[in-house]
């Protein structure tokens, strides 16, 4: 009975562990780069794709986001930004207003996106600030609806 408890313990544990693979995998997909028009960009290549220059933390910084999708999809209003520290899972807004002045103030979204730029169907500069370093996930909706994510490292 132990041995059969035993072989039980080591094989959920080995499931266990090709889910978490899988999942780590698939984040590790969308944060490769790519190249779109004369960028170079970080993201899911086809859906979602921002800057690949450094993500400093504590530093504003202008950033620019590129989408590709439906008409539909990226006529959805508000661009939104849900930044999650992939340490302790904390959620942060990094969006910033007014970027460059001392009004500058942390926002969760903007109100617009512009049209097409760099062979992306659309596209959004933005500045953002991150508050700590480390893996950060940034999870990108148009209007309510989730429309990719963007694995970084902030240092």
């Amino acid at each position: 009975m132990v041995k059969n408890s035993s072989i039980f313990i080591i094989v959920l544990g080995l499931l266990f562990s090709s889910g978490c693979g899988t999942e780590k995998a698939a984040d590790e997909q969308k944060s490769s780069t790519f190249i779109s028009g004369s960028y170079k960009l970080q993201g899911e290549k086809g859906r979602i794709g921002i800057l690949a220059d450094g993500f400093k933390v504590g530093v504003p910084n202008k950033y620019m986001w590129f989408f590709w999708g439906t008409k539909e999809e990226l006529s959805r209003t508000p661009f939104k930004v849900e930044a999650i520290d992939l340490k302790t899972g904390e959620k942060h807004p990094v969006l910033l207003k007014d970027i460059g002045t001392p009004n500058k103030t942390v926002v969760w979204e903007y109100s617009t996106i512009g049209g097409p730029n760099s062979g992306a169907d659309a596209h959004s500069p933005s500045g953002m600030e991150f508050p700590t370093s480390g893996k950060w996930k940034l999870n990108a909706y148009l209007g309510e609806e989730f429309f990719g994510s963007i694995i970084i490292n902030v240092h």
